[in-house]
This record gives C-alpha cells, structure tokens and sequence, in this order.
C-alpha cells in the first residue's frame, strides 16, 4: 500500500514538475517578445492631409404662404399639375362654375402649389424651436386633381410669395470646425455630395452635449421644395491642413489623445489633437508634421529606446 502511493506521488510530482517548467517557457517567450515587441516595433511616417468635414442634416423649412382661393364653385383644372413659379396676373387654376370658366388669378409673383398639406399655418419658427425635441415628419402635399369639386370661398392650392428667405431648422453633430463657424455666424451648406457649398446664415444656434440646434437663413430658394417642408444638406466646414496616420497610432494615454513618436532610437509619448476620418485614419491637426515616425500599435507602444533597423 505505501509502495502505491510512493509510486502516484511521484508520478504527480513527475507532472507537476513538468507544468512548471512549461509554464515558465511560456512565461519566459512572452516576456521575450514583450521585449523584442517594445525594441523592434512597426512604425508608420505621417503623411501630408487636408480635412473637411461633411455633416449630414435633415432640415424641416419655413417660409411664408397665402392659401389661393377661389370666388366660384365648380370643378376645377390646372395649367400645370404640379408646383411652379407664377408672375402676378398668371392663370393659376380654371374653375368651370355656372356661369362659365373663371380663371383664378396670382395676385403676386411667387411659387404655387396646386394642393395643401394640412401644415398651413402652424409650419413655423415658434413651433419648432422652443427645446431639444426631434423635428416632426413633414406631411405629404395632397394634389388638387383635374375636375376635382371646390366650392366658393374654398383654397385651389397656396402661394408661396418670392423673393423671400428659405429658413431651415436642424440638428446636426458638432465638430471643433463647425462650431467655430457657428460662431463666425454662419455655416457652408449644400444639397449634393458632389456640389459646391455656400454659406447660410446663422440666426440662432443652441449648444447641447455633442448636439446643435440650428436655425438658418439658406443661401436659396429653388421651386423643387414648394412641395417639401423638410430637405437633407451637407454641412461642410473649411479645409484645414495636418497629418493622418492610421487610426490604431492614437490613444489615450492619462487624459491625454497622442501617438509615441519616434525620435531618432527613442520612443516618447506625443500629445496631438485631431479626429478619425474615413479610411480608418487618424487626421492630426496639432502635434506631428509631415514625414515624423510614429508607433503603429500605439496600444502596445511604450516610451525608451528602440531599434529599428
């Protein structure tokens, strides 16, 4: 019985002795490539970047309508089916009455809308500003149809007087950038990627976290949003030049955003300022220049000497 177990103690001697000393290769061949890691790591040179940014937006708009009504009843027929820009004194809408067919005329030059969107009225600046709450849906324009019946004293559609501003109210995410043309007064917007931006002006504009409320007098007004209270704009502020490196050079390090720089065999801790960019890059605007070498694997990095070559 002793022999037995003199026999299983020293097989689990055997074994335990066995886990130890794998357990310290393993130890051992991670700390050496912790060493080697930190003496040998892959670097990256910054390279020369302009940045702009593009901030989506959806704007609700608003503006000033009359409705257009009629002094007959009957059936009615317009011109053109859709919106358009009238001159004064230009036939909007025919109604066949009793006595005949009666022109309904614009008493002013603007856009006209052949129908309503239950919205007149109470689209507007008070309605939409007070507080942090999202921006309504825009209810869909119903059309007027050819031979449709309106009685007298009733609306053939609204008349949106020219010239006058296009407002717009939104959101949109606040960029360092953005916000320093906020408070310039104004901000650069446009309705396609491909356009040209122009600037619309700020007439009010409130802060919240990462958020602002914006509401802007647009630098146009075209016929295409008579039958819209809401458009998309692209805001894009100026072009500023720096460095971009890859996302994974950055980190925050006690507080601070930076990338450990690479100065001749010495690895130290670069504080920088910027922002991540498409492409999983990093665009620096404070703290690199052109052709400095920094860390790739900054999570991994550590400050003192390196070899590299």
């Amino acid at each position: 019985m002793k022999e037995a177990l003199s026999g299983l103690f020293r097989r689990f001697l055997y074994f335990f002795l066995i886990l130890v000393i794998a357990v310290g290769v393993v130890y051992i061949y991670v700390l050496w490539w912790e060493r080697r890691e930190s003496l040998n790591p892959e670097v990256v040179s910054a390279v020369p970047c302009t940045h702009a940014d593009r901030i989506p937006a959806r704007g609700v708009l608003i503006w000033r309508e009359e409705m257009v009504p009629t002094r007959w009843s009957g059936t009615v027929t317009f011109p053109f089916p859709g919106p358009r820009r009238v001159a004064k004194g230009e036939t909007l809408a025919v109604v066949s009455s009793s006595s005949g067919k009666m022109a309904v005329k614009a008493e002013k030059t603007g856009y006209f809308v052949p129908g309503l969107d239950g919205a007149e009225g109470e689209w507007t600046y008070a309605a939409f500003w007070n507080g942090m709450e999202p921006l309504p849906s825009t209810p869909p324009v119903q059309f007027f149809g050819a031979g449709d019946f309106v009685e007298k004293g009733r609306p053939v559609g609204k008349l949106i007087p020219q010239p006058q501003d296009l407002r717009c109210i939104l959101y949109a995410d606040v960029t360092p950038s953005l916000e320093r043309d906020i408070r310039a007064g104004f901000v650069r917007v446009k309705t396609k990627e491909t356009g040209w931006p122009e600037k619309a002006e700020v007439r009010v504009a409130r802060f919240f976290d990462s958020k602002v409320k914006l509401y802007l007098t647009l630098p146009f007004f075209p016929a295409s949003v008579a039958a819209s209270r809401e458009i998309s704009l692209l805001l894009e502020t100026r072009e500023r030049s720096g460095v971009s490196v890859p996302e994974s050079a950055v980190r925050f390090r006690k507080g601070q955003l930076g990338v450990f720089l690479v100065d001749g065999n010495i690895v130290h801790f670069q504080p920088v300022r910027g922002i991540p960019v498409e492409g999983g890059r990093f665009f620096i605007t404070e703290g690199l220049r052109p052709g400095h070498i920094v860390v790739l694997h900054a999570q991994n990095g550590k400050e003192g000497k390196i070899r590299l070559w």
